[in-house]
């Protein structure tokens, strides 16, 4: 699924790590708009409910360089699938375009936001 995500999506790409059982991280890269948000939603469903509660999921968000509002409405659907489960859902490294899309809309607060290495 995964793959065929990064085949589809021209300008969006996710890659997944999960090294560790409690913590897994996404790397969302490029562009999330319309269409690439609704394939990706499609992906993050699957990946919550496969993740044990109590665990951490953390999204890079280092490389993204723009989000629509819909895209903004997927990492809320993961954190409050997050909250249901136990699951800490937390943004890395947004961009400041991105998180100023994020500001605009009122919710950046929703979020746990973390910068650093």
């Amino acid at each position: 699924m995964l793959r065929q995500f990064n085949e589809k999506n021209k300008y969006a790409k996710i890659f997944i790590n999960t090294e560790q059982e409690d913590l897994w991280v996404i790397q969302i890269e490029g562009e999330l708009d319309l269409q690439s948000s609704a394939d990706a939603q499609v992906i993050l469903d699957m990946i919550m409910n496969e993740m044990p509660s109590r665990s951490r999921l953390i999204f890079n968000l280092q490389k993204l360089s723009y989000v629509s509002s819909t895209g903004v409405g997927l990492f809320a659907n993961v954190v409050v699938a997050g909250n249901k489960r136990g699951i800490q859902v937390i943004l890395r490294d947004l961009q400041p375009k991105v998180e100023q899309v994020f500001s605009l809309l009122g919710i950046l607060s929703f979020f746990s936001i973390e910068y650093g290495p």
